[in-house]
């Protein structure tokens, strides 16, 4: 099978998995890579150092080779400590689908690009020496309104079982009426962001979940602040019956967790 024939078999079922129509012209959609990591007990500021002086200069420049469009390092806040199953996640955003995960090469090469002292069997020995990867997801964005996280900034992950037969519509509830809020949101000035991804790899009925909505909130006012509903939805939907669609979301998918992070270090997107 050709390259290309390969790349259209995956795109459609990226696309049959996020209950999107597809072409052989359509653009591939926007994809995530994340890691959920474990760090040892006392090692967290010591995993920080690392991140801040070696993770961040060594994804900058795999960055700007064009490897991902972004990258993010979150402590989690909620839950944290030994019933967390991540104390970080470590997430790559690409434009489409993803690429293989990154050979020896690439790293050496973008570890002479950033003008570390160091090499890639030595940076993985010293990761490796305080942390381990519990699990990777590679995650399909659906939709998307607002702005970007933020360093110094808050990110909430809603993880949801939808049922099979029911991502389309969960997909069009989404859309059409919480994407609207956060649009109304953001025109009052509040910096905030939203997405909705399903989960595409892995799959099987063992997943804790197959879907996520990601809140972004610059600070931590803002977090606990929360949307405001009360305000938002009558402007926004006002024929509609808030109780109504939660309603029906409910009927459709079931939450899974809320995971809160803070966003530590970050390379924002390329242009």
């Amino acid at each position: 099978m050709s390259v290309r024939k390969m790349r259209l078999l995956t795109l459609a079922v990226v696309c049959a998995a996020a209950g999107l129509s597809q072409n052989q012209d359509q653009k591939e959609p926007p994809t995530v890579r994340d890691y959920c990591v474990k760090v040892d007990a006392g090692k967290s500021a010591e995993f920080e150092t690392f991140a801040h002086d070696y993770a961040l200069p060594l994804s900058q420049a795999r960055a700007a080779s064009g490897e991902f469009s972004w990258f993010l390092i979150m402590r989690a806040v909620v839950p944290a400590g030994t019933s967390a199953n991540c104390d970080y996640r470590v997430v790559y955003g690409y434009r489409g689908l993803p690429p293989e995960t990154a050979s020896s090469e690439q790293i050496e090469a973008a570890i002479r690009q950033a003008k570390l002292k160091t090499t890639a069997k030595e940076m993985i020995a010293r990761r490796d020496s305080m942390s381990h990867l519990v699990d990777v997801g590679i995650w399909v964005q659906l939709a998307s309104s607002g702005g970007q996280a933020q360093k110094g900034g808050y990110v909430r992950l809603n993880h949801y079982n939808v049922k099979p037969r029911a991502f389309d519509e969960w997909v069009r509830l989404e859309t059409t009426y919480w994407k609207p809020i956060v649009e109304s949101w953001t025109k009052t000035g509040a910096t905030v962001g939203w997405g909705a991804y399903n989960l595409l790899m892995p799959q099987g009925e063992n997943q804790p979940y197959n879907a996520v909505t990601v809140d972004i909130f610059p600070d931590w006012k803002a977090l606990v602040n929360d949307v405001p509903l009360n305000e938002l939805w009558p402007k926004t939907h006002p024929h509609t019956e808030a109780t109504e669609v939660f309603d029906r979301l409910d009927g459709v998918r079931s939450r899974h967790d809320i995971e809160i992070y803070k966003v530590l270090e970050m390379v924002a997107p390329t242009s």
